[in-house]
């Protein structure tokens, strides 16, 4: 395979983000898990990462191949969920991973969540937190292959299905 670029989506990814978007809830739905919806994530959705700068996309000349959101958002919903404390003020989390459905067990998840993780070391964090539906097999099994530990189950408004967190220590340090 080609080169893959991650960079920063544009506006002018909206329309592939999309497209990625509704590919990957026909797929969701054929594997028996409902993560996603006609409603989430959405176009104001994605506008609101690209307007913040926290959606990237990984390229392959001018075609997307997939994307992630990566920020300092803590969900509400976190807050019964086992991440380390001394990480708290020192993680990111990562939200709304896809891949083109024509790219999947390329590597491309991999390549994003490595990028995930070198660009929480980058900017000075030390823990890269995420959390997928339990029935997510593909992504829960990603998780695990790439050493991410199990922080505990939630519930989210509307969902039948837990949600399972994830925490992956990227550097550690000295606390005392």
């Amino acid at each position: 395979m080609q080169e893959l670029i991650i960079e920063l989506a544009t506006l002018k990814d909206l329309d592939s983000i999309l497209k990625i978007t509704q590919n990957a809830l026909i797929s969701m739905k054929k594997l028996g898990f409902h993560q996603w919806n006609e409603n989430y994530p959405n176009f104001e959705i994605f506008t609101q990462d690209i307007d913040k700068n926290h959606l990237y996309i990984c390229r392959k000349k001018e075609q997307i191949l997939g994307f992630v959101c990566i920020n300092e958002l803590f969900m509400e919903e976190y807050k019964d969920v086992h991440f380390n404390p001394k990480f708290n003020n020192k993680a990111l989390y990562l939200h709304r991973l896809a891949v083109n459905q024509n790219f999947k067990r390329q590597g491309v998840g991999f390549k994003l969540l490595n990028f995930c993780e070198e660009f929480t070391i980058r900017n000075n964090k030390l823990s890269l937190r995420a959390d997928t539906l339990s029935k997510n097999l593909p992504m829960n099994s990603l998780f695990k292959k790439l050493n991410y530990q199990f922080c505990g189950e939630f519930n989210i408004k509307n969902y039948n299905d837990k949600f399972f967190a994830y925490e992956k220590i990227l550097k550690n340090f000295n606390f005392d």
